[in-house]
């Protein structure tokens, strides 16, 4: 028995020996750091975005009229081209008829009561020359004369105000352009200052665009683009950022952008879907790269670049800073993959996982 326990503890030595030693060869090193990149230059992770967005005109002007009344008359109809001053639409003149003739006849009243002032006054100036009247007579005949002159004034202006307001019962067209959106028919009532209709000036088209948060200080007026069409395949056009709204929209939350397309041919027509696609980020505004990619360790701008599997610093220029990414305008090129997570303990030339 006892050379029986003998062997036994000799086994179990063994065995404890030999995972003491297991267990200090899965310790033998540090492992390498995982980290996570991007590659600079690819669509889905360099903020080279494709918008999707609607054809509109340059300029799209909602009409009112001055005044108030019920529509009586509509001379346009939807996508019809007008040029500017042509009558639109009118409202129930009546009033305003009314006004203006009560305003002339005021004026003609004015006008007689003004001329025999004249002629008064001149027959009175002869006999005060001659001393025949006193001069209290004298000043106030000269006095009903100033007050017939102002009363002829006022009435003329009055009846420039009754037939300005005579005028702003028929809706013109502010310019050349495609009649858009009609918002009253005939019968209707309309109030003053009501949009009823918009003019649609095409000599140049853009294209509406809507930008998230985090994209809103990645585009910027100026920059150029590309415009494609779903009616028109194989169409591309040229077209650059002519706005962007400094506040969201408050119905959609988005940032509004304009992009004018530059000599669009003559199929391209307001109302079509358009996709806009920023095809040149790299010349228009550098790289983009998260702001977690900076080494903040480094006194000056930097970030951390992996080749053949090991960590390189490398020093960059920067350029605009948005809420959650920053503009590399030099120090990086296309297929450089850079560390997005994991840069603080990173050492030269230290091997990494990706």
């Amino acid at each position: 028995m006892k050379r029986w326990a003998g062997i036994a503890a000799a086994v179990m030595l063994g065995m404890s020996l030999s995972l003491t030693g297991c267990g200090k060869a899965v310790n033998k090193g540090p492992s390498a750091p995982l980290v996570k990149t991007i590659v600079i230059g690819e669509d889905a992770k360099d903020a080279k975005d494709t918008f999707s967005g609607t054809v509109h005109g340059f300029f799209e002007s909602p009409l009112a009229f001055q005044t108030g009344g019920r529509i009586m008359q509509r001379y346009v109809t939807s996508g019809e081209r007008v040029t500017a001053g042509q009558e639109l639409f009118s409202v129930d003149s009546k009033d305003a008829e009314e006004q203006a003739a009560a305003a002339r006849s005021s004026l003609d009243a004015a006008g007689a009561s003004l001329k025999l002032a004249q002629s008064t006054l001149a027959r009175y100036e002869k006999l005060h020359a001659a001393n025949a009247i006193s001069d209290l007579a004298m000043d106030q005949t000269r006095n009903s004369y100033d007050l017939a002159l102002t009363q002829y004034r006022s009435a003329e202006a009055a009846l420039s105000r009754a037939e300005n307001n005579l005028g702003f019962t028929t809706l013109v067209a502010d310019r050349d352009g495609i009649v858009g959106t009609t918002l009253y028919e005939v019968g209707q009532v309309v109030a003053a200052g009501t949009p009823v209709v918009t003019i649609i000036d095409d000599s140049k088209l853009d294209v509406y665009i809507s930008l998230t948060e985090k994209q809103y200080g990645l585009y910027s007026v100026g920059m150029p683009c590309e415009v494609t069409f779903w009616a028109l395949p194989g169409v591309k056009v040229a077209g650059k950022v002519r706005e962007v709204a400094a506040a969201p929209n408050a119905a959609t939350g988005t940032y509004d952008a304009k992009v004018t397309l530059e000599n669009p041919p003559q199929d391209v027509a307001v109302g079509m879907t358009a996709q806009v696609k920023f095809t040149d980020p790299d010349s228009a505004r550098g790289f983009m790269v998260p702001l977690s990619a900076m080494a903040s360790q480094q006194a000056s701008p930097s970030v951390w670049v992996i080749r053949d599997g090991k960590a390189h610093l490398q020093k960059v220029e920067t350029g605009r800073y948005g809420k959650d990414a920053v503009e590399i305008t030099s120090g990086l090129k296309k297929g450089d993959r850079v560390v997005t997570a994991g840069v603080a303990r990173l050492s030269e030339d230290e091997e990494v996982r990706v």
